[in-house]
């Protein structure tokens, strides 16, 4: 690569990362992980959203045991903060990351608003945990290389869950169920497969 050729491919990565919404500081490092807690949200009587029979539970619980098995099959060690249809208090939830060192917390969710024409997939961290906005960017930038939708972006969020997660934690919003269109999608054995797929990727980019 010629002296003139590397401002240009700098200038390419930059505009590329700004199109996937996930800027990365420069110096900010990952940081090295031995596990990975995937957090379905809800369940039990706690169904969360629920639009055009859809309910969000069962949407989320199905995302994570798929997201499980990818990682599985590539040899990282994956827990699931619930398996069936049971409620977790969300402290008990981050306990489970909080137990062992090196342990990455992802927590798996799908939007509504009262305005149905919104959509878009988004990820959330903690406010002031860089490590948190650095796996929330790479998720995030997977998520927005194959799905056709509004890359809402990576935002601190002062949420419960992360912040009761002493580690490395995102929360990762899938789509508005509250959007038919994007409701029917999340209904769908494929999407959700497509979603496993590109957040196992981004946690496995951040490693």
């Amino acid at each position: 690569m010629s002296a003139h050729a590397a401002p240009f491919r700098m200038v390419f990565a930059l505009l590329a990362g700004l199109a996937a919404g996930a800027i990365l500081i420069p110096g900010a490092q990952a940081q090295r992980f031995n596990k990975v807690i995937i957090d379905p949200g809800h369940g039990g009587l706690d169904g969360g959203s629920k639009w055009y029979g859809v309910t969000e539970k069962n949407l989320t619980l199905d995302l994570a045991k798929r997201i499980k098995k990818i990682l599985d099959d590539k040899g990282i060690p994956t827990v699931l903060t619930r398996e069936t249809d049971v409620y977790v208090e969300l402290v008990e939830r981050a306990e489970m990351a909080n137990s062992s060192k090196d342990t990455l917390f992802v927590s798996v969710h799908f939007n509504a608003h009262r305005d149905r024409s919104v959509t878009g997939i988004e990820t959330f961290y903690y406010p002031g945990s860089e490590q948190g906005r650095v796996l929330g960017s790479y998720i995030q930038s997977e998520l927005s290389r194959r799905i056709a939708t509004r890359n809402r972006g990576v935002k601190p969020n002062r949420l419960k869950v992360l912040e009761a997660t002493k580690g490395t934690a995102v929360l990762v919003e899938c789509g508005f169920i509250s959007n038919r269109w994007e409701a029917q999608r999340s209904a769908s054995a494929w999407f959700r497969q497509i979603l496993a797929e590109e957040i196992a990727q981004g946690i496995m980019r951040y490693r």
